[in-house]
Parts: structure tokens; sequence; C-alpha cells
């Protein structure tokens, strides 16, 4: 049963009973230190009891950086290290030093006799394995050495050189210690689910039997049509519960992270899995709090429908980690937990989800409420565009796709000696709504942030000026990739402003010359280290008349980067309807005898649209001398146009449907 008690951090138990009600992370006790490299990897070159502080390689006295300790990590990018459960707990990387190498996993061997040894018979196993993978005919040469190695729950993960790969797997089955191995390549994207599994009858499944059980799970509980996940009632799952899933404490509180990894591996991309789903039920799973299933906002942001009923959480503390999120939620059912009896409640839930409509299966919030929301205090209006000539829009489209494309061409086409670029890094701006800040790293060094920077040859070293400058720092700056303007223009802010009195290149106007400054606002995409970021940009241009393409240069660049923040800034706001269409006659209408005084007349607290309805209505009574109030009906009955009122009264009267009341005293009907 999914329950949760306070969670203690420190590294997962490797046995816990079933019923425990005390969930999240322990340090366990009894295992020596550990000796880790930079990498976080066990470093076999020293032996498996070195600790911190010993000396090592690396120099006298220094100290070996620790394996991380915490199993649950807040960023769906992190998944990996919350599934793991040992000392050593940092990112594999494939490589390392003496070039490249492959990742293999061993697994079984902690069902072996030498798993009762004081490093749980690790040292053993690599000693084991460099003796199978040195062939038998090298008597006079090196022996095979692994020297990078890391456990990982039931998993050892060491590295082989390429050509030690073939025959390292050709140990699968191999006995150890009484104890049959089992030897895989280590698949990295779905390296959370080798642990998520304990072994069965001796037997460890392999991450593809796993994957397969998860995904056949998700499938049985995947409404498509309804977009509807239901994730209810998981501890009495019988196939979960055949798998093992809920047999220890720590098997539990990796599960979940590692379903929704397995759910994310079906879909080609983002998009497709946001809008795969739009309802999730988590009722009656017994959660104290989200600890264990936090990372369903990550999964799916733009959740609409959260059913969290006959759960146990006492209070707002119990949900904190979603506070905030599910920025687009409609629909949240809290009944059956003590939290809804809290008088905080319902203004804690309306703080958090800005779009919430139904909480508790009770109307909290209308459309009206949630659209004046949105309402800016100052309204956004359209852009400023002011070009002669398309200098301005031509210069722009060249612009960003060369600077995708060919950066090199667009400085030579654009900038000269005298053009300056510089950038700065917002990393306070606010961000999109579940969405993770991209690293800054490639920029931060290059950043002239003049609110951090105060010693003025710092300022000016990060102003480029000159074409062979400013080409040395773009080279250096990551590939980039904007939307395209004519396809996505909703993603594009752009204004344009005529400007006097630049500097004329020339020296024969003392007064300058004129020129444009341009404001571009807008996002783009980046190739980093194989990951696509997103963020967001704002660029100021200022051109002046020059020998580059169309006769301009680029006298100033500054780019400002910040994290994704979306377009929503700059998206107009819709207007009020206007007033229905209506000729207002230029001159006030002749009185009418039935009409009370200042009918048809401005008066303070009438509104302009009031007063020409009022005018209508005298017209229309004066045309059929019907009375005000019915004249009044025959107007608003036909959309308040005059013609189509007209042409109704007509029908009317010839078929004798109007009552002599309708008539003022005097007409004949």
């Amino acid at each position: 049963m999914m329950k949760r008690g306070r969670a203690s951090r420190g590294r997962a138990t490797s046995t816990r009973s079933s019923t425990s009600d005390r969930g999240g992370i322990r340090k366990r006790s009894g295992a020596p230190p550990t000796k880790t490299d930079r990498d976080g990897d066990l470093a076999m070159g020293a032996g498996a009891g070195a600790i911190r502080g010993q000396r090592t390689r690396g120099g006298p006295g220094r100290p070996t950086p620790s394996g991380r300790t915490h199993a649950l990590d807040r960023s769906i990018n992190q998944i990996q290290k919350a599934l793991s459960t040992s000392g050593a707990q940092a990112n594999i990387r494939q490589g390392g030093r003496g070039g490249p190498s492959e990742q293999v996993a061993i697994r079984g061997w902690k069902q072996s006799k030498a798993a009762s040894n004081r490093d749980g018979g690790v040292e053993s196993l690599i000693a084991f394995l460099e003796k199978k993978l040195t062939p038998p005919d090298s008597k006079s040469g090196p022996r095979v050495k692994i020297n990078k190695s890391r456990v990982e729950g039931d998993a050892l993960i060491v590295s082989v050189r390429p050509e030690s790969l073939e025959r390292m797997l050709q140990l699968n089955g191999f006995s150890f210690a009484g104890a049959p191995l089992a030897v895989e390549k280590f698949d990295q994207a779905s390296a959370p689910l080798l642990n998520s599994v304990p072994a069965q009858n001796g037997t460890t499944p392999s991450t593809a039997d796993t994957k397969a059980k998860m995904t056949a799970i998700l499938g049985k509980r995947y409404y498509q049509d309804s977009k509807l996940l239901d994730l209810s009632k998981l501890g009495t799952d019988p196939d979960l519960v055949a798998m093992g899933i809920f047999g220890t404490t720590s098997t539990e509180s990796k599960f979940f992270p590692a379903l929704m990894k397995v759910w994310e591996l079906n879909f080609d991309n983002t998009t497709a899995r946001r809008e795969a789903v739009e309802s999730v039920s988590l009722a009656d799973n017994q959660l104290a709090n989200i600890t264990v299933v936090t990372t369903l906002s990550q999964t799916f942001p733009d959740l609409k429908n959260l059913d969290l009923s006959n759960n146990n959480f006492a209070d707002a503390q119990a949900l904190i980690g979603w506070r905030w999120k599910f920025r687009k939620l409609q629909f949240l059912d809290l009944t059956g937990n003590p939290f809804s009896a809290d008088p905080t409640f319902k203004d804690s839930m309306l703080k958090w989800y800005p779009e919430l409509k139904i909480l508790n299966n009770t109307q909290v919030r209308t459309d009206e409420e949630i659209a004046a929301q949105k309402k800016t205090p100052i309204p956004v209006r359209a852009p400023h565009f002011h070009d002669e000539g398309q200098i301005a829009e031509n210069f722009i489209r060249a612009f960003f796709t060369g600077y995708d494309g060919n950066r090199a061409d667009i400085l030579n086409g654009f900038y000269d000696t005298t053009s300056t670029f510089s950038l700065n890094v917002n990393t306070s701006a606010p961000r999109a709504l579940q969405t993770e800040p991209a690293p800054w790293d490639p920029y931060l060094k290059k950043s002239r942030n003049l609110l951090k920077i105060s010693h003025l040859p710092a300022r000016m070293s990060r102003t480029y000026t000159g074409v062979e400058k400013i080409r040395e720092l773009w080279t250096a700056l990551p590939p980039t990739r904007h939307p395209d303007i004519v396809a996505h223009p909703e993603e594009w802010l752009i204004e344009c402003f005529p400007i006097p009195g630049l500097p004329d290149m020339t020296g024969q106007s003392s007064t300058g010359v004129g020129g444009f400054l341009i404001m571009v606002h807008g996002k783009f995409e980046e190739d980093n280290s194989g990951k696509v970021e997103t963020r967001s940009f704002d660029r100021t241009f200022i051109l002046g008349p020059g020998n580059g393409v169309g006769g301009i240069r680029v006298i100033s660049d500054v780019l400002c980067l910040r994290a994704y923040g979306g377009n929503e800034a700059w998206q107009l706001e819709p207007q009020p309807a206007a007033a229905p269409p209506a000729a207002v006659p230029a001159a006030a209408p002749a009185a009418n005898p039935a009409a009370p005084v200042g009918y048809g007349l401005p008066a303070p607290g009438k509104t302009d649209a009031q007063v020409q309805q009022e005018q209508l209505v005298m017209q229309l009574s004066t045309k059929t001398m019907m009375t005000l109030q019915y004249s009044e009906l025959a107007l608003s009955g036909n959309s308040w146009n005059m013609e189509a009122a007209l042409k109704n009264f007509q029908e009317l009267k010839t078929q004798g449907q109007l009552p002599p009341e309708a008539f003022l005293p005097g007409a004949t009907a």
C-alpha cells in the first residue's frame, strides 16, 4: 500500500517489511566507507575501503568527493539519481580517463556467497571479472583492469574498453561464488528501472522485462478517449503486487518515478506526452504526502483534472511540492482527506491554482473571475513598427535566419570595425511554469551585467567592438534555432522606431544621420551538449547608414537572455464588445409626446450606448406610431437593426397580430 510517513534523509535500506508504515529514505549502516572518483564512481586503484582525506593519486591529502546520498531529487532530469540506492549516487558518464568506454551492468552477485564480505562482494566480483576478461593467451601481457565502477542497487555498473565489451557480455550466465550473473549493456536512458523491481525467486528481472510490465500496467489504466490516467488503488493492483513493488519501502518509493519515466519513453516528444492526458486519479492510495508521487507535476504539467480523494493529507504542507504547479488545473477533489476540514483549505487552493473552478465538487470560481485575474493593470497595446522602405523588416528577416545558420555571413554583411555587441544574463527573470531553467555556463563569463560588475576594466572588456572580436564571441556561443517569423508570428514581439542624430561615419553631416531603433522579444532553442534547451531573449539593435547589405550597418547590438517565460506578456487582451451599431442622427429627434423628459438625451450616469438606443426607439415610435415600450421590444428583438425592426412591424401589422395597446393614443392600428 502506498502509505507514507515522515521521511528521513539518507540511503535506502536494502530490505523492509511490506507492513511498515515508515516511508522515505534511511541511512544504511554497517557498510565501510567507499572511495569514489570525481564522478562519484568507485575508484578501484586504492581499494574499496579508502576513506575521505586519505592520500590518493590526486595528490597529498586530497579529499575524495563523497557520493551523493539523496535518493529523491526535485528535477525530472535527475530521476536517474532518484532511483539509485547505493552510496555512490553520481551521474554515470560515458568514458573517463584513458579514452572512451562502454558501460555494463552486472546483477545477481548479491545472491552470491561473496555478498557476506565486508564490502558486499564488490572487490571479489571485480577481480573475477578482470580475470575472465583477460585472454588466456596473454600471460606475458598486462591484465585487463576495471578502474571505474559503481554500485547502483542490485547492479554493479562497470566501465570497460570497447574492445572488451563483447567478451564482457559473454559472461552473462556465468557463475560467481555460487550465483549466476546477469550481464547486459547499461541502458542509460532507462537506468532508473534497473533497481525499481526487486529480485523474485532468486532471479532479477531484466530492464526490458520491467519496462514491458510497467507499460502493460499503464495501458490498462489509460483511457485515451477521455484522456484519463487512472492511478487509483495502486497498492492493491495485482500486477504490481506480483512484481513485488510494495515488498520494501525502498522499491515502493522508487516505483512512481520509474512509472512516470516509462510513460515518457512511450512518446516521441514532450508535446504529444502533455496532450495525451488531461485527468489523473490518485484516489485511495493512503498517501500522507506527495513525496513519492511528486514527479506527476513534471510529467503532466498541463493537467486539468486531479482526483486526490480518500488519502491522508492532513494539511497544506503535505501538498507543498505541488504549490503553484498545475497552472491549468480546473478540477481538484480532496474529499476524504483531513485537509478539507482546514479553515484555510479553500483559500490555499485558490492561491495555488489560478484556473481552479471546481474544488471538492463545488464551484469556487467562475470563468469571468478567471478572465479578470489575467488582465494586466496596463492594457497590452499592439507593437509600434515604423519602417521606411522595408529596411528594418528586411534586416530582421535576414538577421535571425543567418544567426541560426551562418553567423559569419551576418557579421560580414552588417557589422564593421566600429560595431559593438554585448550580452547580459537575467537569471532572476520569471520563467514559464513547469519549465526548468537552462544552464548559464556558456554565457556568464561573457555577461555584462552592470548591476553586478562595478569594476570599469571588467565592464569595458565585456563590450566587443569590431567584426573579429564579435566573431570570436559568437563562435563560442551555442548554436540556436529561432521560430519562423512567418509561420509563428505570435512568438515574436518586434518594434521599430526611427531615431535621428546618429554619428555620420563619413563626417559629412555635423547634425548626424537618421537610423532605426529595433527591439525584438522572443525565444530560441539551443543545443546544449546534445540537450535542446529553450530560452527567452530581448535583443536591441541600432541601425544606421553604412556599407553593409542594403546600405546599412549595425551600430549597436545588445542581447539579454532570460529563462523561457512564454509569450503571454505581449498577447493582446480581448477588448470588450462594442455597442450595437446604430445610425445616430445628426440632430436630436423631434420631440415625442410620449417620451419622458430627457429621454434620448445625454445625462450623468447614462452611457453613450443607452443614449443611442433611446434615440432609435424614438425614431421607430415616430415612424410606426407605436408606444416606446413596443418600439423598444421591436428593436431589441431585431438586434437593434432599424430596417429589420420596421420589416417585422409591417409583417405583424398586416397579420393583425399587434394589439391596440401597442399604439399611441389616437393612432390607427
